[in-house]
């Protein structure tokens, strides 16, 4: 009995060794990375998950003629958005709540002494002339600090070229120990929709279009110069850009996807791109002469403001409604 007993107490040891051992060094499960975080200067960053979405326009070009007919556009006008694809986001990523501000620039340039390129070409960017009621440029006056019109630290940034973008997510990687770029344009647009397939992520309804997105109205005019030329009429209710975070957020959480100011992506453009794109995680066409923007701006009319439009500036651009939101790799 006695040898029964110390082979089973034996037994006993030698499995209870085996267990705290063994739970010792498996690895614990990852934990879920949470969906909202923020950065070491309050930048805040929502989850992207990964998946899969139809990239590029959800109705034929002819179907757009007909529903935007005041506009008069033609059928080719919106052959870019086309084909539709179907894309596979493989990675998740975290992108920018909010489009950066006034104060989240302002803190790159205090903290490194940047200076944008329309400070330093001479040139300047774009501004409102209270006296003439017109948006002008450019003149050497007008840059990031100076628009015009009212802006405050919680306004999207503007009058910020493509490369100075690049240059405040090279400063926030450096400082934050994190890879921070432009978003890619199909992971703009994959967050945009936030698993939407409508024009907006709010519906296909331009008139709903105000409850998610600060643009011009459905109803206003529809013809006008250039858009950076636009004469803002008497009587006009027309605020420029305003604080971000103001309107209704997508189903990821994100704000101002669609107008307040248009969004640059790292993509080069290519009217032509999604005919040949990758099915996984497409970065656009290795070199061009332009880089892709997104998702309207104050100026805009929702016919300019859908998931699927694609627009497009040199890199040295500069405007009055365009700026930029970061993705944080991981």
């Amino acid at each position: 009995m006695k040898r029964i007993r110390y082979t089973l107490s034996l037994l006993m040891f030698v499995l209870l060794t085996h267990v705290l051992f063994t739970r010792a060094d498996e690895p614990k499960p990852a934990e879920n990375p949470p969906k909202e975080i923020a950065n070491s200067i309050g930048m805040k960053l929502m989850l992207i998950p990964a998946g899969e979405f139809m990239m590029g326009g959800q109705e034929s070009a002819e179907e757009l003629v007909k529903a935007f007919a005041a506009y008069n556009r033609k059928a080719d006008y919106f052959k870019d958005e086309y084909p539709s694809h179907r894309v596979r986001i493989t990675k998740e990523f975290y992108i920018g709540k909010y489009e950066v501000t006034v104060g989240d620039f302002r803190r790159f340039v205090e903290d490194t002494g940047y200076k944008t390129q329309a400070e330093k070409d001479g040139e300047g960017g774009w501004g409102y002339n209270q006296q003439t009621g017109r948006c002008e440029g450019r003149k050497p006056q007008f840059n990031w600090l100076n628009t015009g019109f009212k802006q405050t630290d919680d306004h999207p940034v503007v009058n910020v070229t493509w490369n100075d973008a690049v240059a405040f997510c090279q400063w926030l990687s450096r400082k934050e120990g994190k890879t921070y770029r432009l978003p890619t344009e199909a992971q703009w647009e994959y967050a945009c929709r936030a698993q939407s397939a409508t024009r907006y992520n709010n519906g296909d309804d331009p008139a709903g279009l105000a409850a998610a997105a600060n643009t011009l109205d459905a109803k206003g005019r529809t013809t006008f110069p250039h858009v950076q030329e636009i004469t803002i009429l008497p009587g006009e209710n027309t605020k420029f850009t305003v604080p971000v975070g103001g309107k209704k957020p997508n189903k990821f959480g994100l704000f101002d996807m669609h107008g307040n100011v248009w969004e640059w992506c790292t993509d080069w453009y290519g009217a032509d791109y999604y005919s040949k794109s990758p099915a996984d995680d497409p970065a656009g066409p290795e070199s061009g002469d332009r880089r892709v923007r997104r998702g309207g701006g104050w100026d805009s009319f929702p016919i300019w403001a859908r998931a699927s439009f694609r627009n497009w500036n040199t890199p040295q651009s500069r405007c009055l409604n365009l700026g930029f939101r970061v993705v944080r790799e991981e």
